[in-house]
């Protein structure tokens, strides 16, 4: 008798305790973030590039051309695969403003901002437009992969 006395009152216990009701917010995702960091409606929103912003003859030969201006240094032979990627800010009248490089290997990041930079001297780039044709500033993004 005791024993099922027990079990009752310990099934009890924890069905009691078992009933914890979360509440369930109604708030969407959207919601939540928005309540985090409000949005000042001065601010437009960035533009959205129709027409990105092109080495002449495109990016694929910039590329290409990257990586036959590399030093002798970055050419050493290698086993693994150097990546880095070169981010160019380009104004509206296709003049580079600023290269930076972004990679694990300091000393590769270093010799392909120097060919880059040798590169987009003196050469114009197509700028980018948005939706309405203007031409505006863009921060253009590529990757290079060497294995050397």
């Amino acid at each position: 008798m005791k024993i099922v006395l027990v079990l009752l009152l310990s099934l009890n216990f924890s069905l009691g305790f078992a009933q914890k009701t979360e509440k369930v917010s109604t708030k969407t995702v959207a919601d939540k973030f928005e309540s985090r960091s409000p949005q000042d409606p001065s601010v437009p929103p960035p533009p959205i590039m129709v027409f990105p912003a092109q080495f002449p003859g495109g990016n694929k030969k910039f590329v290409d051309l990257v990586k036959l201006n590399l030093s002798t240094e970055a050419k050493s032979p290698s086993s693994k695969i150097r990546k880095t990627e070169i981010i160019l800010k380009i104004d509206a009248g296709g003049n580079v403003l600023n290269i930076s490089t972004f990679g694990e290997d300091e000393v590769f990041n270093k010799v392909v901002k120097e060919a880059t930079r040798k590169i987009t001297e003196n050469v114009k780039w197509e700028p980018a437009k948005n939706r309405e044709g203007v031409k505006v500033i863009e921060v253009v993004r590529i990757p290079i992969h060497w294995k050397g």
